[in-house]
């Protein structure tokens, strides 16, 4: 068994004037009857046993070992910094020098948009002064409408600062999301104000990741020194080329990868790099490749087992006491037991996960319901869960996926078991097939979730509506696996479960929210 904070075992100090005061009033408990002082007895142990499991919940003990996934994370929040000063626009982004930095790097990363996919993109752009210009949005098509439009001319400044730049990139990210936070600086490395290594700091200090894309040329071009200067031949010339020192330097303190703007394939390198970050394995390989081991927490076992004697030591005194103590031992025992075998770390993690859901947070309850995903008994809500919290996410598709994932992962349990559940991985599923014009999908699913509860208004009224769709619906080629039209599929319907019901007699409103309807 080992603790993280031992220090707290000094708390059982104490229990040194409790013992001084049961040793003073001794004898003025002899005084009373043997039943009484028997409850006494009985609630001062209960109270500080319930003193002694406190103090060992407060140390943090840990016994046991699981696996442990090293980071619990989903996806990718990514904010693409581009600098958009004048030495940006000089034409040495490759060696046929045809197009300019700027233009090299703003393809690079539209191209990194394309091909990471299910990230969260955002955009700033800096030259004397960082701005964000597009927050983290799943909506990648308006970062790429941003970054095609992008010119040098967007913001006047003189000179380039990177610091603010970086900045205002790591004000992009929330401090409340899960996920990886990851920064893409596209710049020539030249900055004349602000302290690039504050920003730098910062970066390593809040756990951000900084790819950079070097774009120029080492050998460099001349520019001219003043942007307002009316006569190019009098004005002062300086040789502005790539600083590849700088971005090389960022990205290794950050713990990110410094790529060369002018190879072809820069863009599949920083998106191979990205896509390992992302990528999603399943359970039992998360167990084998990208787990390790440690002590399991043991906190929640000893503050149940603290309350339980709490209570005790208060019930105690108003039971009329005639038992001897081996049947009060063994009655504790049992108290013990069915507290513990309702509390278990995958319950309290879903009870966490669905709390912070309900607060909108929902990249915190993603991360705890993948943790949940670890417990036999609490998988298929977890799988559920994150379908729910995806689906809040606008993708549709993943959520799909877990509904499924919860319900293949029932099949394996008495179909007389989790009804409720059973029913909601059907019901959602068809509100998605719904919405995405899949009416035949929409139409099984509702389907299935009445063979769990033929009872559900919501899913009755909705298989209707998805026929009826599908009715309506004759330009469009029904899908040929299946032989019922669609009127059949609700006539057998009809006959197999409730006929008579559905003709003749008026809903009865149900006791729980029945659900969106359509």
């Amino acid at each position: 068994m080992t603790f993280d904070f031992p220090i707290m075992f000094v708390s059982f100090a104490v229990f040194i004037p409790i013992f001084i005061y049961d040793i003073v009033n001794r004898k003025k408990r002899q005084k009373l009857s043997h039943e009484l002082e028997k409850k006494l007895f009985l609630s001062r142990m209960f109270f500080r046993i319930f003193l002694a499991f406190s103090i060992i919940a407060l140390a943090g003990p840990k016994w046991g070992m699981s696996y442990v996934p090293f980071e619990y994370r989903r996806g990718l929040d990514i904010v693409f910094a581009v600098d958009i000063s004048r030495s940006m626009d000089i034409k040495d982004a490759q060696t046929d020098r045809s197009i300019s930095r700027l233009e090299r790097g703003l393809s690079i990363a539209r191209e990194t948009i394309l091909s990471v996919t299910g990230a969260r993109y955002a955009t700033a752009v800096g030259r004397g002064r960082g701005y964000l210009t597009v927050p983290l949005t799943y909506d990648n098509e308006a970062n790429l409408i941003f970054l095609e439009s992008l010119e040098g001319s967007l913001i006047t400044g003189r000179s380039t600062n990177l610091e603010s730049l970086l900045d205002a990139a790591v004000n992009a990210f929330q401090s409340t999301s899960a996920a990886q936070k990851i920064i893409i600086l596209i710049s020539d490395g030249e900055s004349h104000f602000g302290v690039l290594r504050n920003a730098i700091a910062r970066c390593i200090r809040e756990g951000i990741i900084v790819n950079t894309v070097a774009v120029g040329s080492e050998e460099g071009r001349q520019i001219q020194a003043f942007e307002n200067s009316q006569d190019s031949s009098s004005s002062e010339m300086v040789l502005s080329r790539r600083e590849a020192a700088v971005m090389r330097n960022t990205a290794e303190r950050t713990g990110g990868i410094y790529i060369d703007g002018g190879l072809e394939d820069a863009s599949a390198v920083l998106s191979a790099h990205l896509l390992s970050l992302s990528h999603e394995v399943e359970f039992q390989q998360v167990m084998s490749e990208t787990s390790r081991k440690e002590p399991k927490q043991r906190r929640t076992f000893f503050i149940v087992l603290a309350l339980v004697f709490l209570g005790a030591s208060k019930f105690i005194t108003r039971l009329d006491i005639k038992f001897k103590f081996r049947a009060a031992k063994i009655s504790l025992l049992l108290l013990v037991l069915i507290a513990f075998s309702s509390c278990t770390d995958g319950k309290i993690l879903l009870l966490e996960a669905n709390y912070l859901s309900s607060k909108g947070r929902l990249n915190e309850a993603i991360s705890l319901y993948q943790k949940a995903l670890n417990y036999e008994e609490s998988s298929p809500y977890a799988e559920y869960g994150l379908g729910l919290a995806f689906y809040s996410l606008d993708e549709p598709e993943s959520a799909l996926g877990r509904y499924e994932n919860s319900q293949r992962l029932l099949g394996i349990k008495n179909e007389n078991e989790h009804r409720e559940l059973r029913y909601r991985n059907h019901y959602n599923s068809g509100i998605i097939y719904f919405e995405e014009a899949d009416y035949y999908s929409a139409a099984a699913a509702f389907r299935e979730a009445l063979k769990t509860d033929p009872k559900r208004i919501e899913a009755k009224r909705n298989l209707e509506l998805s026929l009826i769709s599908l009715s309506i619906e004759a330009d469009k080629p029904v899908r040929t696996e299946e032989k019922m039209e669609p009127r059949e599929i609700l006539f057998e319907y009809l006959r197999e479960d409730e006929q008579e019901k559905w003709k003749s007699r008026e809903w009865t409103p149900e006791e729980n929210f029945p659900g969106p309807d359509y």
